[in-house]
């Protein structure tokens, strides 16, 4: 797939309509199969109109945000409302910026046990304060339908101050996964489970958690090294304080890490600090050199392979230093709204 930054029909920087809505699915049978069958057509139709989309279903709802030309927009949107997969469609953002998503197609289901008359009430409470004049960028808006009710800060997705996001990945194997888990446990919290895919048929885990720490939430989320190429892994990168990257102390697959991070940071406004986790101090040199060719900020930590609750002593310590990234998730009262 051509990447959205060499295309100079659909650039990153020229401004696009963006829309979020929201509407009850109508689906039988697999959620996952009918999303596929949603994709190809997706795919093969809205990506020569410029639109690009992602597609997310929790709690026997469907989440879609668009991006692309307001007049293709406005048809699309005319031909979604009559899809029988969906009814009760309500628009919950509305406004005009750069792009936001880097690809033609993103697609998540999130595994959580709330209810569609859970996220029936987090509907209705955005759109009511679109329509009384405030909303959220569409990350944002993305966070507070999918975040389950229970997790600690829930309510406040949408406010920068109140949270810190980290992201984490592995180099090789699955020790960023253990320690959301690990994480969860020690903290009395769920693991949400989640399953992201791009255009291509790339299917991935996803997992976070929630937890209190001082006085703010911390959101740790684990991300199979095949997802940081996905357009809504990108889209979130400027949320993130830090990426952690978990070396394995093999220097052809942590060199290949580190170029991921690049590119899926490419075109953030802000770029996450980046945390290299190693067993080996000598790991880091060359690292460190590849990190300022990538111009990555790159700190280099010592823990013993293998152990999440040793990785964690070592990470923590380096969180508490955080900067405020992007401040794509604060609220702004609407001003733009869908036109050409």
């Amino acid at each position: 797939m051509q990447d959205q930054a060499s295309n100079p029909n659909h650039s990153l920087f020229q401004p696009v309509a963006r829309v979020v809505y929201a509407s009850q699915a109508n689906i039988a049978g697999s959620v996952y199969a009918q999303m596929e069958h949603i994709r190809a057509a997706a795919v093969r139709h809205n990506q020569p109109l410029g639109v690009y989309t992602a597609l997310l279903h929790q709690s026997g709802w469907f989440i879609q945000w668009k991006e692309g030309p307001g007049g293709a927009l406005r048809e699309l949107m005319d031909r979604v409302a009559a899809d029988p997969r969906h009814h009760s469609l309500r628009l919950v953002h509305a406004s005009r910026g750069p792009r936001l998503l880097c690809g033609p197609w993103s697609m998540a289901i999130v595994q959580g046990t709330g209810t569609p008359d859970d996220m029936a009430r987090r509907v209705a409470l955005l759109r009511r304060k679109m329509d009384a004049g405030w909303q959220y960028a569409p990350p944002a808006v993305w966070r507070q339908l999918s975040t389950p009710l229970q997790h600690p800060g829930a309510e406040f997705q949408a406010d920068p101050e109140a949270f810190q996001r980290v992201l984490v990945c592995s180099a090789r194997g699955l020790l960023a996964f253990e320690l959301v888990h690990w994480l969860a446990q020690g903290h009395g919290q769920e693991a949400v489970q989640r399953r992201f895919a791009g255009a291509e048929h790339l299917d991935v885990g996803t997992d976070y958690v929630d937890f209190q720490q001082g006085e703010r939430v911390m959101r740790v989320i684990a991300m199979a090294r095949r997802g940081l190429a996905l357009p809504l892994t990108r889209a979130f990168v400027p949320d993130y304080s830090h990426v952690v990257v978990l070396l394995a102390d093999d220097p052809a697959a942590d060199i290949h890490l580190l170029h991921k991070v690049a590119l899926a940071c490419a075109h953030a406004p802000v770029r996450p600090v980046l945390l290299g986790v190693a067993a080996r101090p000598d790991t880091h040199g060359p690292l460190l050199r590849l990190a300022r060719e990538l111009d990555l900020d790159y700190q280099a930590l010592q823990a013993p392979g293998g152990d999440a609750a040793l990785a964690w002593s070592a990470i923590e310590p380096a969180l508490a230093r955080w900067r405020e990234a992007a401040n794509a998730s604060q609220a702004q009262p609407l001003q733009a709204v869908l036109h050409g």
